[in-house]
């Protein structure tokens, strides 16, 4: 059985990693915000060093999921990639040190139009500060640690204080409250146990380098939200369509959809459909792993 250390777990993609691996490995899970505890998980303190945890857990993979590995559809995303790459890169560093594989969840934000299913090589960069702030951090990744699995993706999934963005937008609809939403930009979004079952059999595979996973279909937020509302049995006519634009302003607002043929064929695995992921998520409610989620701390917190 490996150990497998997962930095990050306050963040969706964390927490929904962590409580997947749980059910064949060990796992041990680093919050770098507040404290968070999953079930079936240890934890440690994040106030020792990346060298001194990796020392101390000595896993056989240690994956990041930091700030870019929020999905660029969260409004609450943007802020939190002003931070300094050096976290990052200080796992990446640890992980080579300690002889364990090292993945880094990334985010598809740094592309925009007009150009559709970028491939890793594509040149239609977003010049936002975000994605200027995530190739930095991927570069320093891979200076730091050549034999990185850098993983760009648009993941989401069920927050592990359940007040993520996910939650919010379910309970506003639930609420018959209008909700608008963006009907100009795309992206190909993955359900984050979706994603972490691809990033395990990338481990598996010895992949190496930058590499594109997301979901098989093309959506914007606008229809990403009615299809969520009809999984859910939600009014989905109270999702109002925003007046479209030629461009939107912030961290992810053009178009950021992925091209994921190099994955596909090293893998031989096909991505998911986004109902097969919307199904999934909706039976998360009822088979116990959005219970491994939700902490006593979030017990109050309204959930959908």
């Amino acid at each position: 059985m490996d150990t497998i250390l997962v930095v990050g777990i306050e963040t969706v993609v964390g927490a929904n990693f962590a409580a997947h691996f749980a059910e064949q490995h060990d796992v041990v899970g680093v919050s770098c915000g507040a404290p968070i505890r999953i079930e079936g998980c240890r934890t440690v303190s994040n106030t020792s060093s990346a060298a001194d945890i990796v020392a101390q857990v000595r896993p056989a993979k240690v994956i990041y999921c930091g700030p870019e590995s929020r999905s660029s559809w969260d409004p609450a995303t943007d802020s939190t990639l002003q931070k300094s790459s050096s976290a990052a890169r200080e796992w990446a560093s640890a992980s080579a040190a300690g002889k364990a594989a090292f993945a880094m969840i990334s985010s598809d934000a740094v592309f925009t139009g007009p150009w559709i299913f970028h491939d890793e090589d594509s040149t239609s960069e977003s010049a936002s500060a975000a994605a200027e702030a995530i190739r930095k951090t991927e570069a320093c990744v891979a200076e730091a640690n050549p034999a990185a699995l850098l993983i760009r993706t648009n993941a989401f999934g069920w927050s592990p204080l359940a007040n993520g963005w996910l939650e919010k937008t379910l309970q506003t609809i639930e609420l018959r409250r209008t909700i608008d939403q963006d009907s100009f930009r795309h992206s190909t979004p993955i359900l984050a146990t979706d994603l972490a079952d691809i990033v395990d059999r990338a481990f598996a595979e010895g992949l190496a380098g930058l590499h594109h996973v997301a979901g098989a279909e093309r959506v914007s937020p606008h229809n990403f939200v009615q299809r969520l509302a009809d999984q859910f049995d939600l009014p989905w006519l109270a999702v109002r369509r925003e007046p479209t634009t030629l461009e939107t302003a912030g961290e992810g607002a053009n178009e950021t959809s992925l091209q994921t043929k190099k994955i596909r064929k090293a893998l031989c695995v096909a991505m998911p459909m986004l109902t097969e992921g919307l199904d999934r998520l909706s039976a998360q409610r009822f088979n116990g792993h959005r219970d491994l989620l939700i902490q006593p701390a979030a017990a109050g917190v309204a959930a959908a």
